[in-house]
């Protein structure tokens, strides 16, 4: 024996491949350097360990000891590969050839790494280990490698994947997409998994691969593919809920009756989501009660108990009060369920929903399943929405009927108010007429009176007499603007060509007594443009404007009135802007509301002014704004349309 071991130490101490004798107790009697520099130095020395022992300690595979064991029963040559990856105790990493065979007295085994296989540099086992996706090498399903990715993706250490079956971690149906790894040999398979792990169940994709030279050995690449699943089934569903939703929306506008909309739309509801039994509750505001509309697929004895319901009654009830849904998982256990006929029946699934449009609740839908439909999520979601949708067209189709029902009131109150509104308006012409007369009659009197017998008046009387005349001017001031207003809306549009300087000139030189006494100016661009409009109607809004300047100047500060154009694609947009006392924030909504004026003590007037001046404006099809801060002055802004 000690000649054989010398001549296998001659010949093997420099090979290039590692060598291991031993001799028939399975007892090691020689390593040869490069094998010894492959192992982990802690189980070094290997002479006079026994070979099984060892085998067990750095090799993951069994079938390496059976060989062992048949070599040593019968001298039979044998050559197998073994991989390497998932043994921490052996350094190079790959798929290695093992051969074992007697030489004399004693067995040797050679190891090579497999030519055309992974490389024994261990940077191919730090690439594997340091890869994104997961990677699994196995022996007929059983695990012997796993790399960092497939551990954390199946939230588990490698003590509990090692020497585990591929098969207990997936579902039923992926076994069956894989069962062909339980071979020697077959094509690669490429398919999708289910894989249980502690947090749930995980999606992985990837295809797994089969070795030739190392039979029943397959190394598997897969990818975590859960949250793509997730999204991919997410969008899904969304497709499926808008066209659900398109479908409901259609029948919803089918019809103006509710009874048909009612049921229509639950039929509907209950085809989409695949449940047997709904009915409907509309609610009774005055009685504060529920009442049953419409139901579908109830046994008779259950329809008698749900007629109607008072708030809080039910699981309805509590809907209506709440407006929250209520779903249920098994209705025929539930405390919440108190009906009998329910229960008898054997109800499972249930789902209760607030129909409620914008403003209010219109009622309640209920839908259940007596067999193992549940409602997930997802259907709650669809089922919220579909509340939603149904809830406003039912608001619409009450107020139609409601409508309907009162339109013969409508049209009569309709014709009345027409009548007092043409009765106002002969009233307003009438009393202005019957009153202007009168009020011209006192004010030339009152001139008269002042021309013949001034010089007879004492002071007291002449003031009396000026007070006559100032209200008799505002007075006539009042009806005139009065009668404007009134007319404004009746008299018909009279459109012509004219020049707004022209205008504003014939303007400036009525205002030009009163605007010296305020110390005031106008300025105004001379290129104001000619336009295409009422001619009276413009002349009222600029003077009232203007005059509504003068009339709210500043009492600390020289008033200055500018006049400006802005052309617009569509309209001419002109402004009036000074600097007077500005119009408060609160009064923005009032300013052009008839009689309405935001100071009282600052000027005389009638309040009629800027109503006129909106109503000339919109007769003409244009608009008015304002904008002003207080005390800093103000801007009235109008459009005219272009033609």
């Amino acid at each position: 024996m000690k000649d054989t071991l010398k001549k296998i130490e001659c010949v093997f101490r420099t090979a290039p491949f590692g060598v291991l004798a031993f001799d028939r107790n399975s007892d090691v009697v020689y390593v040869n350097p490069l094998l010894e520099a492959n192992l982990e130095s802690v189980e070094l020395p290997f002479e006079g360990k026994s070979i099984l022992d060892i085998s067990k300690r750095f090799l993951l595979d069994d079938r390496l000891e059976r060989k062992l064991q048949k070599l040593m029963a019968d001298d039979k040559p044998f050559s197998i590969i073994v991989e390497t990856l998932s043994s921490p105790m052996v350094k190079s990493s790959g798929f290695v050839n093992v051969i074992g065979y007697r030489f004399d007295e004693i067995y040797v085994l050679v190891g090579s790494f497999v030519g055309g296989g992974l490389s024994r540099d261990t940077r191919y086992k730090h690439l594997m280990e340091n890869a994104p996706d997961a990677i699994v090498i196995m022996n007929y399903g059983r695990i012997n490698f796993s790399n960092p990715a497939f551990n954390k993706i199946i939230d588990m250490p490698p003590k509990d994947i090692i020497n585990k079956n591929i098969f207990d971690f997936v579902d039923e149906s992926s076994s069956r997409e894989i069962d062909a790894i339980r071979e020697n040999h077959s094509n690669e398979i490429y398919t999708r998994l289910n894989i249980n792990t502690p947090s749930g169940v995980k999606t992985m994709e990837g295809s797994f691969q089969f070795i030739e030279d190392r039979p029943g050995t397959t190394i598997a690449i897969l990818r975590d593919v859960t949250e793509k699943i997730v999204l991919e089934n997410r969008l899904i569903r969304q497709n499926e809920d808008l066209a659900a939703i398109n479908m409901i929306s259609k029948t919803l506008s089918s019809s103006l009756y509710l009874d048909e909309v009612l049921q229509n739309t639950l039929a509907k509801v209950l085809q989409i989501m695949n449940i047997e039994a709904g009915w409907i509750y509309l609610l009774d505001q005055t009685k504060e009660r529920l009442k049953c509309a419409y139901s579908y697929g109830l046994p008779e004895e259950v329809t008698k108990t749900i007629k109607v319901l008072k708030l809080c009654e039910g699981i309805a009830g509590r809907v209506a009060v709440g407006g929250e849904p209520i779903i249920i998982e098994n209705a025929s256990q539930d405390p919440r369920i108190k009906s009998l006929a329910f229960k008898k029946h054997g109800i499972r699934s249930f789902a209760s929903i607030p129909l409620k449009s914008r403003t209010c609740l219109i009622g309640v839908m209920n839908v259940g399943s007596f067999g193992q439909r549940t409602i997930s999520p997802d259907d709650k979601r669809l089922l919220m929405t579909i509340g939603i949708h149904m809830g406003i067209v039912m608001e619409n189709i009450l107020l139609f009927k409601e409508v309907a029902d009162t339109s013969k009131d409508l049209k009569n109150a309709l014709v009345l108010i027409r009548q007092r509104n043409d009765e106002l308006r002969s009233l307003v012409s009438t009393v202005s007429h019957d009153l202007k007369n009168p009020i011209i009659a006192i004010n030339g009197f009152c001139r008269r009176l002042k021309r013949s017998a001034l010089s007879r008046l004492n002071t007291k009387e002449i003031e009396y007499i000026n007070a006559i005349e100032d209200s008799g001017a505002n007075m006539e001031q009042f009806v005139t603007n009065l009668l404007t207003f009134s007319a404004l809306e009746h008299l018909k549009v009279n459109v012509e060509e004219f020049s707004i300087k022209e205008i504003l000139d014939n303007i400036f030189i009525e205002v030009e007594s009163i605007l010296e006494e305020k110390k005031g100016v106008i300025v105004y661009d001379s290129q104001m443009p000619v336009i295409k409009a009422d001619r009276t109607r413009i002349i009222q809004i600029f003077s009232n404007l203007i005059s509504n300047s003068i009339k709210y100047a500043h009492p600390q500060r020289d008033l200055v009135i500018n006049l400006g154009y802005q052309p617009n694609v569509s309209s001419h947009v002109f402004y009036v802007k000074d600097n007077g006392v500005g119009v408060p924030d609160e009064h923005f909504q009032n300013i052009f509301e008839i009689f309405f004026r935001a100071y009282e003590d600052l000027a005389e007037g009638t309040g009629l002014g800027l109503s006129i001046v909106k109503k000339a404006v919109n007769v003409m099809g244009g608009d008015i704004w304002l904008k002003s801060d207080k005390d800093q002055g103000s801007v009235f802004y109008f459009s005219i349309p272009l033609g």
